[in-house]
C-alpha cells in the first residue's frame, strides 16, 4: 500500500467517524432540547395560579353554557386562565417543542376534562367574535390527544393505578 493510499483511507475514517458523532450528538441534543421543554412545560403548569383555576374550571358543572361561565367572575377568570396556558402549550406541542407524549403524560387528562368544561363558552365566544381563533390551540390539542395518546390513564384510572408496578 502506498502513503496516497493510507491517507485517502485515514481521511475516510476520519469523516466517518465525525459524520457519526455529529448524528449522535444531534440525537443528544434533540433529547436534551425536549426534557427542557418537558420541564417548562412542568413548571408553566405547577402554578399556584394554574393548580386553583383549574379546581374551578374542574368543578363547572357539564354542559354549562357559555352565560352560566360567564355569570361567575371567578370562574370566567379561571376558564381564562386555563385557556390561555393550554393555548400556549397546544402550540408548543404543534411546533414540536414539547413532544406530546409528555403532554400526555403529564395532563392528558386534565387537558381533555378542560376542553369538555369550557368547549360551550369558547364556541359561543367564537360565534360572538366570528371567528374560530379563540383558544384554537387549546381545542387542537385536546383532539390530538383524543386521536393519538390513549395513555394508560384516564379518567376512570390514574396514573397512581395505572403504573404501581413501577421500579426506579
Amino acid at each position: 500500500m502506498d502513503l496516497a493510499t493510507i491517507a485517502n483511507v485515514a481521511t475516510a475514517l476520519t469523516v466517518i467517524t465525525g459524520v457519526g458523532f455529529g448524528l449522535v450528538e444531534a440525537q443528544r441534543s434533540r433529547r436534551a432540547r425536549q426534557e427542557r421543554a418537558a420541564l417548562t412545560a412542568v413548571q408553566t403548569i405547577l402554578t399556584r395560579e394554574w393548580m386553583k383555576s383549574m379546581m374551578v374550571v374542574q368543578s363547572i358543572p357539564d354542559g354549562s353554557s357559555a352565560s352560566a361561565i360567564e355569570a361567575d367572575a371567578r370562574v370566567l377568570d379561571a376558564a381564562h386562565a386555563v385557556g390561555v396556558t393550554l393555548e400556549g402549550l397546544g402550540y408548543s406541542v404543534y411546533a414540536r417543542v414539547v413532544p406530546l407524549h409528555v403532554v400526555a403524560d403529564l395532563v392528558g387528562g386534565t387537558v381533555r376534562l378542560a376542553w369538555r368544561k369550557l368547549r360551550p363558552y369558547i364556541e359561543e365566544e367564537r360565534r360572538r367574535g366570528g371567528s374560530q381563533k379563540t383558544f384554537e390551540w387549546f381545542q387542537w390539542l385536546a383532539t390530538q390527544l383524543e386521536l393519538h395518546s390513549p395513555g394508560k390513564t384516564n379518567l376512570q384510572m390514574g396514573a397512581h393505578e395505572a403504573y404501581r408496578d413501577w421500579r426506579p
